[in-house]
């Protein structure tokens, strides 16, 4: 018997390249590359997270918090890292009666309709501050938090390419401590980048200052430094996971840019991350002013990113330390 998949990896593969064309047409990117893959710096971090035989811890048995806390400590962070820039998202609720609506008062949608639903949509979306954004808490089978935004009905590129990201409100499963703070931050951060549309250049960078805000939020949530290990450790996991099925699935010939997204970002964020809590109090102040131009929608994160001098080289040093240090 003769077995070939090569064909069922080039379907996929090339799914993967149409849903990437929208993806980059809707968020704005304009490129999804970085060389940094086929660097040394990247095969000993690869080498450092495959030697490392701890298994994964799941429940770190924190204290259980109600979401009421949960919020106030996330808002109170997202207020004071964000004092002085607009807050408001554009906001819609999780459901299509916008498009309802808007057939029942234009008719069924076709090309020559685009730029007036564009127009319906954003006439109907209200600005709601982002410590306001309605959350949906759920139980699963595993903890996960995401953004949720307002996909379109249309896979035209030229109309996604127009369409605005508009908020439905954030997803949180089994976030029930303290880490659901940091959990909370990283996806309003997510809320807080994408209404500006095309302010991230190259979409491996999209999780960047989520990854850092969440992992900053959970070192000023507790002054003690316990629960920042506990984030850390999180995340260091989330990486090696990240790493090991990028690698796995580059052997097999599948793209994959899920995992690379996770893997660059991380990268740049603990870069940023390790700048922040080793600097001083008025360097920190700066910092955070830098990353403000770019959460207000003035500065593109690559340019932020440069301006800091944030770069993956040496992320992956930091990272391999953190790996050494926390994953014993």
């Amino acid at each position: 018997m003769y077995f070939d998949n090569e064909q069922q990896i080039n379907i996929q593969n090339n799914e993967l390249e149409c849903e990437l064309e929208e993806d980059m047409a809707f968020f704005g990117y304009s490129t999804y590359e970085t060389d940094f893959f086929e660097t040394k710096d990247y095969e000993k971090l690869l080498l450092e997270f495959a030697k490392n035989k701890l298994l994964r811890q799941h429940n770190f048995n924190l204290k259980p918090k109600t979401i009421k806390q949960i919020r106030k400590q996330a808002n109170n962070f997202i207020k004071v890292k964000t004092e002085g820039i607009d807050r408001n998202v554009l906001f819609l609720d999780d459901d299509d009666r916008v498009i309802y609506n808007f057939i029942a008062k234009h008719g069924d949608i076709d090309e020559s309709k685009y730029d007036k639903l564009i127009k319906f949509i954003l006439k109907n979306a209200s600005k709601k501050d982002i410590t306001l954004v309605p959350i949906k808490w759920v139980t699963d089978d595993q903890t996960n938090g995401y953004s949720m935004i307002k996909n379109s009905i249309i896979d035209d590129i030229e109309f996604l390419e127009k369409h605005p990201i508009i908020s439905c409100g954030i997803v949180l499963a089994n976030q029930n401590d303290d880490l659901g703070s940091a959990v909370l931050v990283h996806e309003m951060t997510h809320s807080l980048i994408d209404r500006h549309k095309g302010i991230i250049e190259n979409r491996l960078h999209n999780e960047i200052l989520s990854i850092y805000m969440e992992l900053l939020s959970a070192n000023e949530l507790d002054k003690s430094g316990k629960l920042l290990n506990y984030a850390l450790l999180d995340r260091l996991q989330s990486l090696k996971s990240n790493i090991l099925s990028l690698n796995l699935n580059s052997f097999n010939g599948y793209k994959d840019i899920e995992n690379q997204t996770y893997t660059d970002s991380a990268l740049y964020a603990f870069n940023l991350f390790e700048n922040y809590i080793t600097a001083s109090d008025k360097s920190r102040k700066s910092i955070t002013k830098e990353i403000n131009k770019t959460l207000s929608g003035d500065r593109l994160l690559e340019e932020t990113l440069e301006k800091l001098d944030i770069t993956e080289e040496e992320g992956s040093h930091i990272i391999r330390g953190y790996v050494k240090k926390l994953m014993k």
